[in-house]
């Protein structure tokens, strides 16, 4: 077992952690493939990125609460199974409802990885440390945007898109295996008192009325508003209207993934020096101040979308 407070453990959650985004944007450049072989329309084929994000969502509620009794470690080996086995079913599905079924499935146990690792950074450091290790875990996280669609352009191009979800199999394993022999019980004190629906619903009401979290989660919500919005239009724009391979919109993609990553990175550096709040703040004046000078800029896109809402191949 890795001893708490060392880097190994850090990367090995950091392995967990980017099993979402590995998920998410491995298979991006095959939606248009997706909705030729399923015979399945563009937001059919969109509905597999929709029905992830509820999955992930309604996983991530859960997961805390039963941890805090039985232990991250075996609930951690359980998400695991529960995501392997459904990207499994996502390889082998013959219907466009199938797979938008079976990545709900899917994503509640990747979402217990991500939950349960951060958990567990929680449960060994407080304060400035823990956002420092969580920026840390974010900027080694950060390659799996980077290099997934790029992996996935690949797949797609050499075998078809059923590939991608092979290679998360696989990738499955690895983190099972590692988290099996590796990962340490890093909860020091269990909750009292037995597993109830009311129990849980009665913290998360504690939880929302408390305005510095709603105050942090509006700020992550009206990022990743426009996050998610390019994930699940930039494959059709990218591959449709301007003609891009599957590899060559990996790279394209990889990027924008890029500069998540600096930024993360510049992040676990400043908050030591600035403190959690200060370095929120920054982020979302910066991000702010980008976003309307986009919104005033004459973008390409937008550029080609007359009036009735279709857009146009660039001439």
């Amino acid at each position: 077992m890795l001893r708490p407070g060392t880097f190994s453990l850090t990367l090995l959650l950091s392995f967990l952690t980017a099993l979402g985004p590995l998920t998410m944007d491995m298979y991006l450049p095959s939606l248009p493939a997706i909705g030729q072989a399923l015979d399945a329309s563009t937001v059919q084929v969109q509905l597999t990125i929709s029905s992830y994000l509820i999955g992930f969502a309604a996983g991530q509620i859960v997961y805390g609460p039963v941890s805090d009794r039985i232990g991250r470690r075996p609930v951690i080996l359980a998400a695991l199974v529960l995501y392997g086995v459904a990207t499994i079913v996502c390889a082998l599905a013959q219907s466009i409802g199938i797979l938008i079924a079976v990545r709900f499935v899917q994503a509640l146990g990747g979402a217990g990885c991500i939950v349960l690792a951060r958990a567990a950074v929680r449960d060994l450091y407080s304060g400035v440390r823990a956002g420092r290790e969580l920026s840390l875990m974010g900027s080694i996280t950060a390659f799996a945007p980077i290099v997934a669609p790029a992996i996935g352009g690949v797949l797609q191009t050499a075998f078809g898109w059923r590939a991608s979800f092979v290679l998360l199999v696989v990738f499955a394993l690895v983190a099972g295996s590692a988290a099996a022999l590796l990962l340490p019980e890093t909860l020091r004190q269990r909750a009292s008192g037995p597993f109830s629906l009311r129990a849980m619903g009665g913290l998360y009401r504690s939880v929302l009325v408390h305005r510095g979290f709603l105050a942090n989660v509006g700020i992550l919500v009206t990022t990743f508003v426009g996050l998610f919005a390019w994930i699940a239009g930039a494959p059709f724009v990218m591959q449709g209207v301007y003609g891009l391979t599957p590899i060559v919109f990996g790279m394209t993609y990889a990027a924008g993934a890029a500069g998540y990553m600096v930024g993360a990175y510049t992040a676990s550096r400043l908050v030591m020096r600035l403190g959690l709040d200060r370095t929120i703040g920054i982020g979302a004046v910066r991000t702010r101040r980008v976003s309307a000078q986009i919104k005033s800029a004459r973008h390409p896109i937008t550029a080609m979308v007359p009036a009735t809402g279709h857009a146009e191949r660039p001439r």
